[in-house]
């Protein structure tokens, strides 16, 4: 059974090293102007195993540019590597000794007790992870909840670390859902964006704030600069006007 898995362009210096991969000689004209494309050729078993694939190259012509020169030719290459559709996104903080403003791009898919662990298994906070409610009150959050989409929390560790991986399935990606700015309220807001946001020139966000672990202190996000997820920002949103 033939089964296309994917397709991609090389061009250039990368061409060449496909080539002398491949054994196949180009001249230099050609080089430049290269294509390949990568299709798989899987061979199956019974039961739907895999018993093995087939490599090879096959040379097809190239189209004619306005002034007829030949645009070069390509090669197919033929493999047996399945590529997922899809990849789970997944997630990991890396916090700095002392205070750290963090963020989830949506509700985790473990607990908060299960995601700031290192490699050994040894927690890399003390105490609980904090959020702020509408009021501006501290809230701690249980080691055995998740953690809350787009809500911006504190953490304190000790050490630093690197934590445990996680994914968050409900996070939704650009382009999709509401804008992150309907999740705002009016006034302050202690926000994580659900994937990289860029700061916006307009009034109705009137100032952003990062906090920076390293030297323990507050650094404007100017228009044009980058909300990333994991983070945590102080972010003041004006009343829209009718």
């Amino acid at each position: 059974m033939k089964r296309t898995l994917f397709d991609t362009t090389m061009k250039g210096g990368m061409a060449l090293l496909v080539c002398l991969a491949l054994g196949t000689v180009l001249s230099a004209a050609d080089i430049g102007s290269s294509q390949f494309r990568v299709r798989g050729n899987v061979l199956s078993a019974a039961g739907g195993r895999t018993a093995g694939s087939q490599v090879g190259v096959e040379q097809i012509l190239g189209q004619a540019e306005p002034l007829g020169v030949s645009r070069g030719s390509g090669s197919v290459l033929f493999h047996g590597w399945r590529i997922p559709p899809v990849v789970a996104l997944l997630y990991r903080y890396a916090l700095q000794g002392g205070w750290n403003l963090r963020g989830s791009p949506g509700i985790s898919d473990r607990s908060i007790g299960e995601i700031f662990v290192g490699p050994a298994g040894a927690p890399i906070k003390i105490g609980n992870v904090q959020y702020a409610d509408v009021d501006g009150n501290i809230v701690e959050a249980d080691d055995a909840d998740p953690l809350l989409a787009n809500l911006a929390f504190w953490v304190f560790s000790y050490w630093g670390g690197e934590s445990a991986p996680f994914d968050t399935p409900d996070a939704p990606r650009p382009g999709e859902g509401p804008s992150w700015l309907d999740e705002l309220d009016d006034g302050w807001n202690l926000f994580s964006p659900p994937y990289h946001v860029t700061v916006p020139a307009f009034a109705h966000v009137a100032v952003v704030w990062r906090w920076n672990s390293a030297t323990s202190s507050y650094e404007l996000m100017l228009p044009g600069m980058i909300m990333r997820p994991l983070e945590g920002y102080w972010l003041f949103k004006t009343p829209e006007t009718p």
